[in-house]
């Protein structure tokens, strides 16, 4: 199968496309291409071409079952190493095969976006090796074959693997063959999101507990109330988005923001037209190393209140969407909901993100 690599720093599609050739590279790209290695009791499906010629994304999926339990559970991480998208469907136990499961949800996406074949990844303890974790292991697979070939997509191959680490063993769930992993650090996927900045967590709380943090000093009272901030027309929107581009600037430069050009800052995106704007422009023009946005929305949601944060953390969300990493939009988002449940345009992604509306579509919607 093939992956692509990265978006360019204007937002435009600039992959590199990498052939992956063998099951241990393929299974040792996974921590690379989600952004971590996924723990055990996950399924990690990586769809090939869609319909349009675009690659398909790389969902992970908990499944309960192989865990003791009983049912199966979507977590979408979407990723297509480098324009990947969320999971379609998302909910809590049910049953593996049953009518509304996840891996249901998965076929019809992939029914939807034209995606022929997959592969699958089983991540469960003892699996390689252990009678009855191997099992579990090719129960999960088959239950995905299933749904997946209801829909009209093949699964190429699915492996089973204890963890993701250099000499670990896996074993071909459909078949009798057997081997050891590569060193995840080592595969081609992983030295270019390495080249791209992309730094791979150690889990995925660890992604979710970056967005969730605070400064000690933050600033947690809102000043502005709870109704809608309206700077009074369209030259007082345009001064707003101007001071943003301004600190953007200056940050880029080395300099720093005191907490009332912060504040300023921070009650310029509370209006809807200024957040809009600074949204249209994110589309236009993705995120790129050392971006002075980046280190602004950091700020903010690290040391601002309440809504102000979820402004923040909903750009960042966004710009992790438009670049393809499925997880950090996820966390960022759900975490933008948290500290302004009113934050409608941070569920309308969260929502696109779970119906695997992919983001260069989203990028062509923002940026008009």
């Amino acid at each position: 199968m093939t992956a692509n690599g990265r978006i360019g720093g204007d937002g435009m599609d600039d992959t590199t496309t990498v052939v992956i050739s063998s099951p241990e590279e393929l299974i040792a790209s996974i921590p690379a291409m989600l952004g971590f290695p996924p723990g055990p009791g996950s399924v990690v499906v990586m769809c090939g071409r869609t319909a349009e010629g675009g690659q398909g994304p790389v969902v992970r999926m908990d499944v309960d079952a192989l865990l003791d339990g009983a049912g199966v559970s979507a977590d979408g991480v979407g990723d297509r190493g480098g324009e990947g998208d969320g999971l379609p469907g998302e909910g809590g136990c049910v049953p593996i095969v049953g009518d509304d499961g996840p891996a249901r949800g998965l076929a019809q996406f992939c029914s939807r976006e034209g995606v022929s074949d997959v592969h699958l990844v089983v991540v469960h303890e003892d699996c390689a090796d252990g009678y009855s974790a191997g099992l579990r292991a090719e129960d999960a697979a088959a239950a995905f074959e299933y749904w997946l070939g209801l829909a009209g997509t093949q699964v190429a191959a699915a492996y089973g693997v204890g963890e993701f680490a250099r000499g670990a063993p896996w074993v071909d769930l459909f078949g009798m063959v057997r081997g050891t992993q590569l060193d995840p650090d080592s595969t081609e996927i992983a030295a270019v999101y390495a080249y791209d900045g992309r730094i791979r967590a150690g889990s995925r709380g660890e992604i979710d507990r970056l967005y969730l943090a605070r400064d000690d000093e933050a600033c947690d009272v809102d000043p502005h109330g709870r109704g809608p901030v309206r700077l009074g027309g369209a030259l007082a929107v345009d001064r707003a988005v101007r001071a943003h581009e301004d600190a953007v600037r200056r940050l880029e430069a080395g300099e720093e923001l005191d907490d009332d050009e912060l504040a300023q800052i921070g009650r310029g995106l509370l209006d809807i037209a200024v957040r809009d704007e600074v949204y249209r422009r994110l589309a236009l023009r993705g995120l790129c190393d050392e971006d002075g946005r980046r280190l602004l929305w950091w700020s903010l949601a690290r040391r601002r209140p309440g809504r102000e944060r979820s402004v923040a953390l909903l750009l960042l969300g966004a710009a992790a969407y438009f670049a393809g990493s499925g997880v950090h939009a996820r966390s960022a988002l759900e975490a933008a909901v948290t500290a302004d449940p009113a934050n409608s345009l941070a569920r309308l992604l969260l929502h696109g993100l779970e119906q695997g509306l992919a983001p260069e579509r989203l990028r062509r919607v923002a940026a008009a």
